[in-house]
């Protein structure tokens, strides 16, 4: 009576918390507003008048075909090198570790290529046409084998069980296709994003240029592991900025891929008879099953990951090879084969060359090394002097010191040459960080990480935190959110760590350490937020999200539990699901109008016309700065970062401290324009717009502390050239 009494308070509270969860969100996070609708409504043609060039049908094909050539010749040089492994992997494992593989190494001969001067159209096709050959090659092997398997009925026993892959229902099928669909066309548009015009594309254009990788450019994040800008570097060599933009949307069906792997291999329960004999399938293991399409959906959920994948990042990827370092040490961990613990060093390496702050990855494989040999030890001899907490621990350091060596030299080994990059280059491996470098000091260093704007140690607001930062509070990017299913689902994903329910279903131990995984991502992006506000972003955490989605979706199928015949607290739960996926399209689409991103895919709207549509004074102004300055000009951008887009010598405003910099190293405007006519500034644009939010913010840490040097500065030494309303284009006089 008591547990049944304890059974449907549960449930009760559950239930409120859902009603809240999902009103909470969609209160902050509206899918639409009535001027929207409106907007929509008083002019519907507008967005269904299409006029049809096949030119322009056939050049997004073209870009289409360039990103899934990258990614095909990518799956086959990654299949070949596991192939010399031996180890036992079912087709979705192969092609998603294998294409993971190959991206890492495609992305280090770029970088090899453009450290010794190869960025040519013939080095770029030249290592397609060998990757590609290649990749015909291991098709024609794997076709052979399969023949061979199929005539040696007795070889096909005894290879590894192929991966019984359950198809989508109808309905996820459809909805999936819409939303990645919408999402695509997107990502076909010319590059709009703000980090990609700053950096992961303006970096690439640079090389390309210059026909190698150069130093000496004041943009500080062109110096951060640059694995995946190589990979837009080849894309652009081939076909443009488009086909680099799909590579990163390329990895949002890898990482359905990867999420379904781990639900499938990991969550997904079996009988010993079915262990015995595969052809004998029960309907409990096939329902089970059917929760990797349910974790697919929870990520697909997030409009961060659709938002991201239309755009020019490498926080998708950066997800994807952090996650897949822990499923290879997962896979390790069932039977101890070093190419897996190798694998799984080799991911973290890739991880660590595309940001730094991957460095997580990393330490939590090596101290699960520990763990497991200390779990094991424990376990096994539970009697033995040895299981003392010293001895124990002593044991378990001995026993994994050879898997740590091993784990930590394939680690190294792949991150290794983009910190040498950045010491040969600066002086400094972890340039601009710690030891500082070229065009960096102290006062750069702090307007950078903005100490003492974050949240500080207010217990109350760190308790608050996982709750605002769900609900898109004080966000300080605009890539989106992680969606409602991670605020509906966070008391179930603490109950179930806490409980013994998750044991009663044999998932105790990749349960466990995905939810470390996701703490050590939060708990250090956390301690990024005390200090920093505009360490607030909820993209910083994908990689922890990436990981919640195959443990909720195995919840929701563990729902079941809890069922009664009066109520079904499961079928309840799902009704909830759909309807956060239906605002979640609904919102994805009304924000998909407007930029009436098919215009430019069919031919209606030009490169510039959409360009402008989508950026407005900003392409408008890079475009007239490019004709109405010399071909010699050397533009200064103050309070605008973006600068891809401008053809000439423009050197952009990084960290938005240019003004307040040249203030603390010169003090005054004569001494600021002194400085500039020395390192051959012919002309200043001012984004007026950033520059006046950042006085009204009061962001001290980037603003000059004479609040009027700006007006000094043209008073005596700037000759307006130019309007265009947010930005003011001045000549040094």
């Amino acid at each position: 009576m008591r547990d049944s009494r304890l059974k449907w308070g549960l449930i009760f509270l559950f239930v409120l918390w859902l009603f809240y969860g999902l009103s909470a969100y969609y209160v902050v996070q509206k899918p639409f507003s009535v001027p929207q609708l409106v907007a929509l409504l008083e002019n519907p043609a507008a967005w269904l008048t299409l006029d049809f060039a096949w030119s322009s049908v056939g050049r997004s094909l073209l870009d289409v075909a360039t990103a899934v050539l990258i990614n095909l010749t990518a799956w086959g040089i990654g299949t070949t090198l596991l192939s010399y492994t031996k180890l036992k992997m079912d087709g979705l494992e192969t092609a998603v570790f294998g294409t993971a593989l190959g991206f890492g190494v495609l992305g280090l001969w770029v970088f090899f290529l453009g450290l010794i001067g190869g960025f040519t159209s013939t080095a770029f096709w030249g290592t397609m046409g060998v990757a590609l050959a290649i990749t015909l090659w291991q098709i024609f092997k794997n076709g052979t084998q399969i023949n061979a398997d199929d005539a040696d009925s007795s070889k096909s026993l005894r290879s590894p069980r192929p991966l019984r892959l359950n198809l989508p229902t109808r309905g996820i099928t459809i909805y999936l296709l819409i939303v990645l669909s919408l999402a695509l066309v997107i990502a076909l548009l010319p590059p709009t994003d703000w980090d990609g015009l700053f950096y992961h594309l303006k970096g690439p254009k640079l090389y390309l240029e210059a026909g190698r990788i150069v130093g000496g450019i004041d943009i500080p994040h062109l110096s951060f592991p640059a694995l995946f800008e190589m990979l837009f570097t080849l894309a652009m060599g081939l076909r443009g900025d488009i086909a680099a933009k799909l590579l990163h949307f390329s990895f949002i069906p890898w990482l359905m891929a990867l999420v379904y792997l781990i639900s499938n291999n990991f969550f997904a329960t079996e009988s010993t008879e079915e262990k015995e004999n595969p052809s004998k399938v029960s309907v409990s293991s096939v329902a089970n099953k059917k929760s990797g399409w349910t974790a697919v959906l929870v990520l697909i959920s997030m409009p961060m990951v659709l938002n991201l994948g239309a755009q020019a990042y490498n926080d998708l990827p950066l997800a994807f090879y952090q996650v897949a370092a822990l499923v290879a040490l997962l896979r390790w961990r069932q039977n101890e084969q070093t190419g897996w613990l190798i694998l799984s060093g080799l991911f973290a390496g890739l991880a660590m060359g595309l940001k730094y702050t991957s460095f997580v990855a990393p330490l939590l494989l090596a101290g699960t090394v520990v763990w497991h040999y200390w779990r094991h030890e424990k376990q096994t001899n539970p009697q033995s002097p040895s299981t003392q907490p010293l001895r124990l621990c002593a044991f378990a350091l001995k026993k994994s010191l050879k898997p740590l060596l091993i784990l930590t030299a394939a680690t190294t080994l792949i991150a290794l040459p983009w910190y040498l990059k950045n010491w040969a280059f600066t002086g400094n491996p972890v340039y601009p960080f710690a030891f500082g470098g070229q065009f960096w000091d102290d006062f750069r260093a702090a307007a950078y990480a903005g100490t003492g704007t974050g949240l500080g140690f207010d217990p109350i607001a760190l308790l608050r935190l996982p709750h605002d930062l769900i609900l898109g509070l004080n966000d300080a990017s605009q890539d989106g959110q992680p969606g409602p299913l991670f605020l509906i689902f966070l008391p179930a994903v603490l109950v179930y760590a806490f409980t013994k329910w998750k044991k009663d279903s044999g998932v105790e131990r990749p349960f466990n350490l995905l939810l470390v995984f996701v703490l050590a991502q939060y708990l250090f992006w956390v301690w990024g937020v005390i200090f920093s506000a505009g360490l607030w972003q909820s993209r910083l955490l994908l990689p922890a999200f990436v990981a919640l989605s195959p443990i909720i979706a195995w919840i929701f199928d563990d729902l079941a539990r809890w069922d009664h015949p009066q109520f079904s607290l499961r079928r309840f739960v799902r009704l909830v699901i759909i309807l956060a996926l239906a605002f979640n399209l609904v919102g994805q689409l009304l924000n998909w109008l407007p930029g009436a991103p098919l215009t430019y895919v069919v031919g209606s709207a030009s490169r510039d016309e959409i360009l402008t549509h989508w950026l407005g004074n900003h392409y408008t102004t890079m475009q007239a700065i490019n004709e109405q300055t010399p071909d010699d000009g050397v533009v200064l951008f103050l309070y605008e970062p973006r600068s891809y887009y401008c053809d000439r010598d423009c050197r952009p405003d990084s960290i938005l401290d240019t003004l307040a910099h040249l203030e603390y190293l010169h003090n005054d405007a004569n001494g600021i324009t002194q400085a500039w006519q020395e390192a051959g500034i012919s002309h200043i644009l001012l984004f007026e717009t950033g520059y006046e939010f950042i006085r009204e913010q009061q962001m001290d840490w980037i603003s000059p502390q004479n609040t009027h040097l700006m007006d000094d500065l043209t008073a005596a030494h700037l000759q307006l050239v130019a309007d265009w309303g947010d930005y003011q284009l001045y000549e040094l006089k």
